[in-house]
């Protein structure tokens, strides 16, 4: 698999165990070099849709069938192997995405319910099971390509249904590895399918997946903007749909915080993989009495963090994904910066796509940074008097999807968590973390449903009540 598939030039879409070449074409660019043609990718287009499903509908009633612990043997395979071949996967993230070495990874669950009894009358037993949808289309993005990648596709298949995966058009030869993965892992042909599409016919394949009748679920991460229109789709075709989109995750710092603790953290939170993560620290929320340490804490360490565009400097960051986006991201500092914010530390500097590590401080609400999602290596630092003040500021936004607070005071701490708006609050630890073994989601603009753990199978699942019942007068 490994000379045939990921080798191949174009680029194919994986369909029903073997490769498949779609009606269209798109070339992938360096993104720190768009004249660098890094490979050609061979895309799907509407007219291929109808054979993509065949391929997932053919496959449900055997993968249906397969017991958990069938299943399981699959996955830790495919696990298995993953590792071993960790630093060749990593190889072909960081050649086709901004990612740094340090940015690829893998997280794979294990775990399967199958149904429950409930206690009715006692006349009544009923069962409920969880049942497959069928046929679940997933889309992942290019910033964590393989994490996000395989929890699209995996999740619905480890409760028992067939995965369409569209990878995204940045980034489809680093989520064709799970193809390879699982082939070699022997999960049987067709229950997953990796589709490449051009980003000229992406809206209308992506529509013509979410109308067929056999597409049971949708599952998309991405964008607030583009997570609309999918939940728009979703909603005329009556088909449900998990959203993981946009976040502002704001880390509240308490007076009796470990400050250097806290600085690390955020740091850490905020310019880690250039701050493209949706749980990246957007707004430390400092007590007043500390801002002044905390500031001198983040100046001393931004020295050393830096961001490149050549591929042979060594360097912490690397540029973002897209000029466009260092774009956005200049006129909203230039708009900050002209309303009264200040450089605290870092500084402003954009150059092409690469976004130099940035502190502003004095930032008020009038300010686009204040309320929009960055998705780069620059955040805003505000002061507090009150809990109740950080805890309004940290809600201040359309978004909820992580937050996290800093104190010694671990009632303190989770009395303010309750009163933050968002799906994940960490206590002493940075926004940006995610585990198999935790449900993932956002309340708010940052989306709804949930992967990961027991959440994230039963998420895919439907229930279905059963009841044997024993011979009793009806009253008519």
């Amino acid at each position: 698999m490994s000379s045939t598939l990921m080798s191949a030039s174009p680029l194919p879409s994986f369909v029903g165990g073997k490769a498949f070449i779609g009606q269209g074409s798109y070339e992938v660019s360096d993104p720190h070099n768009q004249s660098k043609v890094v490979h050609t990718v061979s895309s799907v287009t509407v007219a291929d849709v109808p054979a993509i499903i065949a391929a997932a509908e053919a496959a449900l009633p055997g993968w249906k069938a397969t017991s958990v612990l069938e299943r399981r043997r699959i996955f830790l395979k495919a696990a298995t192997l993953l590792r071993e071949r960790t630093a060749d996967y990593a190889a072909v993230e960081y050649a086709e995405t901004t990612s740094s070495i340090g940015w690829s990874g893998f997280e794979q669950m294990l775990a399967a319910e199958r149904g429950e009894i409930a206690t009715t009358d006692k006349s009544q037993k009923a069962y409920i099971e969880r049942c497959p949808y069928g046929v679940v289309f997933g889309m992942a993005p290019w910033n964590a390509p393989t994490v996000l990648g395989q929890r699209a596709c995996t999740q619905p298949i480890m409760a028992g249904n067939t995965s369409i995966l569209k990878t995204s058009e940045m980034s489809p030869k680093t989520q064709m590895l799970l193809a390879e993965i699982f082939a070699d892992a022997g999960l049987p042909a067709g229950v997953l399918n990796i589709i490449h599409v051009a980003p000229k016919d992406a809206p209308d394949v992506v529509e013509a997946i979410i109308a067929h009748p056999s597409v049971g679920k949708i599952n998309f991460t991405g964008s607030t903007r583009v997570g609309s229109i999918i939940a728009a789709s979703c909603g005329k075709h009556l088909k449900p749909v998990v959203l993981e989109l946009g976040g502002k995750a704001p880390s509240i710092v308490c007076a009796d915080a470990d400050l250097k603790h806290a600085v690390s953290g955020i740091m850490f939170g905020a310019w880690f993989h250039s701050g493209q993560v949706c749980m990246a620290t957007q707004t430390a929320i400092v007590h007043e009495s500390i801002v002044d340490e905390f500031i001198s804490l983040i100046k001393a360490h931004a020295a050393t963090v830096r961001a490149s565009g050549d591929p042979n400097e060594q360097v912490s960051l690397r540029g973002l994904f897209t000029d466009a986006s260092a774009t956005r991201v200049k006129a909203i500092v230039a708009d900050a910066i002209s309303k009264g914010a200040k450089i605290a530390a870092g500084s402003a500097d954009v150059k092409d796509n690469v976004v130099q590590p940035l502190l502003l401080s004095g930032v008020t609400s009038d300010m686009l940074i204040y309320k929009e999602e960055m998705f780069a290596p620059v955040f805003s630092v505000l002061t507090y008097k009150t809990e109740e003040e950080a805890i309004f500021i940290a809600n201040d936004h359309d978004y909820g999807l992580a937050a996290a607070v800093w104190t010694v005071d671990t009632n303190s701490g989770v009395r303010i968590a309750n009163g933050i708006n968002a799906g994940m609050v960490h206590i002493n630890g940075a926004t940006i973390h995610d585990s198999a073994q935790m449900p993932h989601g956002g309340w708010k603009r940052s989306g709804f449903g949930r992967f990961n753990g027991i959440e994230g199978i039963r998420e895919f699942t439907q229930t279905k009540v059963i009841t044997i019942n024993e011979p009793h007068p009806y009253p008519i």
